[in-house]
């Protein structure tokens, strides 16, 4: 499982992968929602990512105090990204 890779959720939508965090031994997907030409909706998710037996599955973060966690996880991340980009720049 990497960034850009695509899942099929339950809904059977496809979904690409645009971050991964782990936090206390579980990863965390933020994905967007992907139409049938394969262009990005507007629709995001925040998923946990689970793996039984050798395959994926994932569950929506509904848990609000969780959420407001896993989203602060995916900003530091994202900030972090961008610092590092700009200095090999």
């Amino acid at each position: 499982m990497n960034k850009e890779d695509v899942v099929t959720l339950d809904n059977n939508k496809d979904y690409v992968i645009l971050d991964i965090v782990e936090f206390n031994g579980d990863k965390y997907l933020y994905v967007v929602g992907i139409d049938e030409n394969e262009v990005p909706t507007d629709d995001y998710k925040y998923l946990r990512a689970v793996v039984e037996d050798n395959e994926l599955y994932t569950e929506e973060i509904t848990d609000p105090n969780l959420l407001e966690l896993i989203i602060s996880l995916f900003t530091t991340n994202y900030l972090n990204e961008s610092v590092n980009e700009e200095q090999a720049a």
